[in-house]
C-alpha cells in the first residue's frame, strides 16, 4: 500500500492536457540570468529538439545519460559546449583589492 500524498492531486486542466511544447532547453541554473542568449539558439532548432548545455564535468556524464535517454524517445538533442553561450557576455573587470591596517 503506498502511503498517502501530504497534498491531494487532481486532473490538470484542459489547456494543459493540449498543450505541446516546441523545444526544451537542459541549461545550468547559473545560466538562467542569460535566457536572452540561449533562448534564440533554441528556439531555431526544430520542433521537438532538445538543447543541452552542461557546465561541470559531472553535469556532462548526467546529460550525456539524459541525451541518450531522449534520442531513444525519439527527440534531436543537441549539446553545446558553455563556451558558445557565455562567450558573447563580458565578465565584469575585477578591482584590486588592498588589505588596510586599521589602528585602534
Amino acid at each position: 500500500m503506498k502511503p498517502a500524498l501530504p497534498y491531494p492531486l487532481s486532473e490538470p486542466p484542459e489547456l494543459v492536457k493540449k498543450a505541446r511544447l516546441d523545444n526544451i532547453a537542459l541549461v545550468p541554473a547559473s545560466l538562467l540570468c542569460l535566457k536572452a542568449t540561449y533562448q534564440p539558439i533554441a528556439n531555431t532548432l526544430p520542433r521537438g529538439s532538445v538543447l543541452c548545455v552542461p557546465q561541470t564535468k559531472r553535469q556532462q556524464k548526467i546529460l550525456a545519460q539524459v541525451a541518450s535517454f531522449l534520442r531513444l524517445k525519439g527527440h534531436q538533442v543537441i549539446t553545446l559546449p558553455i563556451e558558445r553561450i557565455t562567450r558573447s557576455v563580458s565578465k565584469p573587470q575585477q578591482t584590486n583589492v588592498e588589505n588596510l591596517q586599521l589602528a585602534f
